[in-house]
């Protein structure tokens, strides 16, 4: 579910390194479709901060493991998820 996404998000981000040497930070907003087959799939960028950081998000996205998919009248659908990712220096 979303808590677990979350979690699975947290532990794999990898602040990047030249995002941390010109203090950039912010949320990225990703789009992305679960198929009905439970592959992640079309991810693209809603709301950018930097090229570093959108690509490190979307790089966590592909790592995501494969989803149960979502049903609808008892069969397997496509279903689009919004998630954002916090990038902040401690």
């Amino acid at each position: 579910g979303d808590k677990e996404l979350l979690k699975f998000i947290a532990e794999n981000i990898k602040y990047p390194a030249i995002a941390q040497e010109n203090s950039i930070q912010g949320k990225v907003i990703l789009r992305f479709c679960v198929t009905w087959e439970g592959k992640v799939d079309q991810i693209s960028v809603l709301r950018g901060v930097d090229p570093a950081l959108d690509a490190e998000a979307i790089r966590v996205i592909k790592l995501l493991p494969t989803w149960k998919p979502g049903k609808q009248r008892g069969k397997p659908v496509n279903v689009w998820y919004t998630v954002p990712i916090s990038f902040q220096l401690q």
